[in-house]
């Protein structure tokens, strides 16, 4: 059986012309879903992608997301996918 880790390579996403890097590790996906509350979805998405960007990129970063609409949800989407390195799940019958 292969062992199965998060990535630990770097995702990088383009967005608006502006490639940004992000490291995310397990725990940031653990702390994603424990800081989760029925009324409280983009926070946890906002602190995990500002957290895992490059340093340099952060502010660049908060400034597109703090403008554009949704940006927040679906940029961590696509970085929590991602990171996980194209792992897959099926559900057997």
């Amino acid at each position: 059986m292969t062992k199965v880790a998060l990535t630990t390579k770097p995702v990088v996403v383009t967005v608006a012309g502006t490639d940004f890097t992000f490291t995310p590790t397990v725990q940031d996906a653990n702390n994603h879903t424990n800081d989760l509350m029925p009324n409280n979805k983009v926070a946890p998405a906002y602190t995990y992608l500002t957290r895992t960007v490059q340093a340099d990129q952060k502010e660049a970063l908060i400034g597109l997301i703090d403008t554009v609409p949704g940006l927040t949800i679906e940029l961590f989407a696509t970085v929590s996918i991602a990171s996980k390195g194209g792992i897959e799940i099926t559900l057997k019958k």
